[in-house]
């Protein structure tokens, strides 16, 4: 896992600048708690229920962790306000790889938000 999550990381570095989520150098301290809870969420509830609570559009914040994570998986931009949960629906054949892929890139992406400095609300 380290050396996958590793690869990750430059990556995330941009693609948090990209969907939104660091600005001007910048990391709002609640998404390093959405990061974290997260992975847990995944370990607690399962992937599909995870996934589907930070879908939920009222909160476009949490949201932006989904498009941050399938932005590094996949290389692509978000097309749609949930593209992970479909993402994950349409390849759920391959449900173990594409779980780990999803926590990987998580963690990666909460190892890079900790790169950026973080302001309070």
């Amino acid at each position: 896992m380290k050396k996958r999550v590793e690869q990750y990381i430059p990556d995330a570095i941009n693609i948090l600048v990209d969907v939104g989520i660091a600005e001007n150098g910048k990391v709002n301290n609640k998404f390093n708690g959405y990061f974290s809870s997260f992975g847990a969420s995944i370990v607690l509830s399962g992937i599909k229920p995870a996934l589907a609570f930070y879908s939920n559009k009222k909160d476009e914040e949490r949201v932006k962790i989904l498009k941050a994570i399938y932005k590094l998986i996949t290389g692509n931009d978000a097309r749609n306000e949930t593209p992970l949960l479909k993402y994950y629906i349409d390849n759920e054949n391959n449900d173990h790889l594409l779980k780990q892929k999803i926590m990987d890139a998580a963690v990666a992406l909460k190892l890079a938000v900790r790169t950026y400095e973080l302001k309070k609300d």
